[in-house]
């Protein structure tokens, strides 16, 4: 059997959760008996620089704009339509959503993350357009790979998709090392842990204003917002809005510290999102020992199990209540440690490549 995994996502990514997913996968994969291959004629992705290079044929073009974006997707669409002929795949599987289908009668894969822009439409520009084009992809695969039930069950519900045709497989963590040895991290035992986008759905400023409004919240904990985006000015609005101290608030990123160590010293992360299609960042903390606090947004419930207490995200004065009640009870926090570490375990990509080569097998 031959796998080829198309471009899309690999020429609009530099890092993140989608690339990172099929770069573990592929790790995976190597283990096994199936012949598979990556295919970006042109790409600035991370984790595709990095795979196997017996598994990868690409250009790496660091600097590579997201101007001139409808070029490169013609560079690439190109290209894979001729490589497709010579390579004769068995199975695309289609990295990320896009208008532009292949002409060959190979079999399609694709893998649905989230219904996002379709539960929260006011939360992106043109969502019209966006679901439009998800929508093509999925209805040309010939099977389809969600990454949690609540994904299965959006998607089936927005876009009347055959339940047969659908497959639920779930991630893992990635993270492994912890570094704790790096001479420029600290240990931040009184400080709560935001990690991703700070955007949308992500939740931000309910976060900030259930922070802001408890005292006690205030005087014992500070924050650490981690991750690559670039701190704003509406950053800093939402923090000087609540009256905050800046210097209770930390924006840091893998160039300042490694998340796992991040996770192995914080004294919790908090999960505000009003939706996610897995919620890699519950496991990732659960893994290192991290107490978790999330939403119950999209299938973080389902991800979190029911060892955690979840809080309503578009309640600030729920979110700050359990905050409260969770961050000062050593009892729940011991019981949501050692939970957390079990539940973590059940997550693995060798289990996730094993339930996606059953996909394929499939078809």
């Amino acid at each position: 059997m031959k796998i080829l995994y198309d471009y899309k996502i690999f020429y609009q990514q530099r890092f993140g959760g989608i690339s990172s997913y099929f770069y573990n996968l592929a790790n995976e994969l190597k283990k096994t008996d199936i012949q598979f291959l990556f295919y970006s004629p042109v790409h600035k992705n991370f984790y595709f620089n990095n795979l196997n290079k017996q598994n990868q044929i690409g250009n790496y073009l660091r600097f590579l704009p997201s101007t001139g974006s409808k070029f490169y997707e013609f560079i690439n669409h190109t290209f894979t339509e001729k490589f497709i002929k010579s390579f004769n795949p068995d199975i695309i599987h289609e990295t990320y959503y896009s208008n532009k289908k292949y002409k060959s009668k190979n079999k399609i894969v694709c893998t649905v993350y989230d219904m996002i822009n379709e539960t929260y439409p006011d939360f992106f520009k043109n969502h019209e357009k966006i679901s439009f084009i998800k929508k093509q992809t999925i209805d040309r695969a010939d099977k389809i790979i969600c990454i949690s039930k609540k994904t299965k069950e959006d998607l089936i519900n927005y876009f009347s998709i055959n339940e047969n045709k659908i497959e639920v497989v779930y991630l893992a963590s990635g993270l492994k090392e912890k570094r704790l040895n790096f001479n420029l991290e600290k240990k931040y035992p009184n400080h709560l842990l935001f990690v991703g986008s700070r955007r949308g759905y992500k939740n931000y400023n309910n976060f900030i204003s259930a922070y802001a409004k408890s005292k006690i919240l205030r005087q014992n904990f500070k924050i650490i917002f981690f991750g690559g985006e670039r701190v704003s000015k509406l950053d800093y609005m939402v923090i000087k809005k609540n009256k905050l101290d800046l210097k209770n608030i930390l924006f840091l990123d893998d160039k300042k510290a490694s998340l796992p160590f991040l996770y192995s010293n914080v004294a919790a992360l908090i999960y505000p999102s009003f939706y996610e299609g897995f919620g890699l960042p519950i496991v990732e903390a659960m893994s290192f020992s991290c107490p978790v606090i999330s939403s119950w947004g999209g299938s973080l419930k389902e991800i979190g199990g029911d060892g955690i207490e979840y809080f309503n995200p578009s309640d600030v004065d729920d979110i700050s209540f359990k905050l409260e009640k969770i961050l000062f009870s050593d009892e729940t926090l011991k019981k949501q440690i050692k939970y957390g570490v079990e539940r973590s375990q059940k997550f693995s990509w060798e289990k996730c490549a094993k339930e996606t080569i059953n996909v394929y097998k499939d078809i």
